[in-house]
């Protein structure tokens, strides 16, 4: 294995554990449903994914969703928990990838907006996608398999919980995800640089 390999899988494990760390600092926003939190796990997702492609901001996902299911919530309800979060991290990062990958060598005021409309176009494709997975597939798993009864109403959870929360989190991540990668445009150009020769 090349020294270059070699490095990939490094930085690719530190990613994975800062977000994995990442995920322990989630917050609920709405009333009632606090197990709907926010986190910034995306952020090293969207950073691993911008220096060695999607390849490795999946790898980074699923490494530190293995992490939370080891360390917190080895269950049924706790890999649905995963698996979700790991579905809208893809819908959210990888639109943005896509937005800003052809321009990441240009400057920042250039490559601005392209990264406003990745953060728009996965903020909606989030919300749409995981409103759809929660109404027919994860939310009637999960009614299975715990032993409480909800009140509400799958449709009205997705309506009243499910949609409004990612809409919600894709702002605010992406607002944080827009700030870091501002400053952090100029180290990016020059690991670019570095990687071509």
């Amino acid at each position: 294995m090349g020294s270059k390999n070699v490095t990939r899988l490094v930085v690719i494990a530190m990613m994975a554990a800062i977000s994995y760390i990442l995920l322990l600092f989630g917050f609920p926003i709405l009333p009632g449903f606090s197990f709907l939190k926010i986190d910034f796990a995306n952020v090293p997702i969207l950073i691993i994914m911008l220096m060695y492609g999607p390849g490795a901001g999946i790898a980074t996902t699923a490494v530190a969703g293995l992490l939370d299911i080891v360390t917190k919530d080895s269950s049924m309800v706790g890999i649905i928990g995963i698996i979700a979060n790991f579905l809208a991290t893809m819908c959210f990062a990888l639109p943005i990838y896509y937005a800003v990958r052809k321009h990441v060598t240009e400057g920042i005021r250039k490559q601005i907006k392209y990264v406003i409309r990745g953060i728009i176009v996965g903020t909606i494709s989030m919300a749409v996608f995981m409103s759809l997975a929660n109404l027919f597939v994860l939310l009637p798993l999960y009614f299975k398999l715990v032993s409480f009864q909800i009140n509400l109403s799958t449709l009205k959870m997705v309506l009243y919980g499910v949609l409004p929360f990612n809409l919600i989190k894709g702002a605010v991540v992406g607002l944080a995800t827009g700030i870091i990668y501002g400053r952090m445009v100029p180290w990016l150009q020059s690991r670019l640089r570095t990687a071509k020769h």
